[in-house]
């Protein structure tokens, strides 16, 4: 197994566990919105959202470097 894919189970475990040991209700204001959710919700919602945007611009990046190299061919 990969050191990168080691660690990024490592991390995801802790969040994980992380949030199961946090599981009171937040309240969550949003704009005009204020919403009442368990925190286990919150965490892995914004961890969630995070590894989203972490993608995203990972599979920007590669497809820009797929234009650059072809453009050079």
């Amino acid at each position: 197994m990969k050191l990168k894919t080691f660690v990024a189970i490592l991390f995801a475990t802790l969040i994980v566990i992380f949030s199961l040991q946090n599981a009171e209700v937040v309240d969550v204001k949003f704009l005009f919105w204020k919403l009442s959710f368990s925190s286990v919700i919150v965490i892995l919602g914004s961890f969630s959202m995070g590894v989203l945007v972490g993608v995203l611009i990972s599979i920007k990046r590669k497809i820009t470097a797929k234009k650059e190299n072809y453009g050079k061919n």
